[in-house]
């Protein structure tokens, strides 16, 4: 169990999903920015020269690139954080119309998860990249202390003077900053997991549950009452001895008499 534990700890290195996390998340912080400047500025100059007709053409380029970006997001999230995610959504193309082609587009939920998935991609910059640099500070701060311990260098500038790492500090500087690396890879794959889950609830489409169909029947007398009045058949006769039964009738059918020659 022991060796399972450690080879999990110390084998997060050698993970293509580890590397593929932290990609997505170097990536995030920028593109975030890029898409919040981007659509926030876009959408109100068009919306603002609506009135004038220039905004029109403003908001169809916007759209169109809100479109881009969620599918570039899409296939993010499918082949850097492994999301099961559909590609991008193409309503439009299932009706006919310019106006019948931009309604199917905005009532499509799709479209605006597209648009607070893109919002939010700045928050979750900004934390990726807060993580990121904790992480390579922690490890690169550890490793300095050795350094600062052997050829006294000072790490540490204050008005009193400078401070460098005494050598038992700077020995213990190593192995804190080896665990502190596979730690934050470690770290850096949980956060990958929430951004995955994100990406699902967003890009995922729920399809209607099938409604079930009844057959209608043709409605009869007999299946009108049969609801409100419940009729038992008559219980059956049993048979009577044979002592007790009634003489045979000359002529009754079913009996023949011999013919006389």
């Amino acid at each position: 169990m022991n060796d399972s534990m450690l080879g999990r700890f110390f084998g997060v290195v050698v993970r293509p999903r580890t590397w593929l996390n932290v990609l997505f998340q170097w990536l995030a912080f920028p593109l975030g920015l890029f898409y919040f400047v981007f659509l926030s500025v876009g959408l109100a100059v068009g919306l603002g020269l609506v009135i004038i007709w220039v905004g029109i053409p403003i908001l169809l380029v916007v759209v169109g690139a809100w479109w881009l970006f969620g599918a570039f997001e899409r296939v993010q999230a499918k082949y850097l954080l492994g999301a099961d995610v559909p590609p991008a959504p193409r309503t439009w193309e299932t009706v006919n119309g310019v106006w019948g082609k931009l309604k199917a587009h905005f009532s499509s939920a799709a479209t605006w998860k597209d648009l607070l998935y893109l919002f939010a991609k700045l928050a979750f910059g900004i934390v990726s990249t807060t993580l990121l640099m904790a992480v390579i500070g922690t490890v690169f701060w550890c490793f300095a202390l050795p350094v600062s311990a052997i050829w006294h260098l000072d790490i540490v500038t204050t008005s009193a003077g400078g401070w460098h790492a005494p050598l038992w500090l700077g020995l213990l500087g190593i192995p804190v900053g080896v665990l502190a690396f596979f730690a934050g890879l470690h770290l850096l794959n949980a956060w990958g997991w929430v951004c995955r889950v994100w990406a699902e609830l967003m890009f995922r489409v729920t399809l209607p549950a099938p409604t079930p169909t009844t057959t209608l029947l043709p409605l009869t007398a007999t299946s009108a009452i049969a609801p409100l009045v419940s009729v038992s058949p008559p219980p059956p006769v049993p048979p009577l001895p044979p002592a007790l039964a009634p003489p045979a009738t000359p002529g009754a059918a079913g009996s023949h008499e011999p013919e006389s020659n």
